[in-house]
């Protein structure tokens, strides 16, 4: 029998949190941040990194305007 690894996705570092971002905002349906909130309750445990999610998100949707 094949075990697998089923831990729960959480982002842990600032590093993480930048990659999800790219790679969440490579569809447009992604980019709000609403959408950024709801994905940082589920994914991230840290507050302090929780934080700067949401701000580098903030930051980025700026650019994409």
């Amino acid at each position: 029998m094949t075990k697998f690894d089923l831990r729960e996705f959480v982002l842990e570092n600032k590093a993480e949190a930048d990659a999800y971002l790219d790679e969440l905002f490579k569809k447009d349906q992604y980019r709000s941040i609403d959408e950024v909130r709801i994905r940082a309750e589920k994914y991230i445990r840290d507050a302090i990194i929780k934080k700067y999610f949401i701000g580098k998100a903030e930051e980025m949707l700026q650019d994409l305007r």
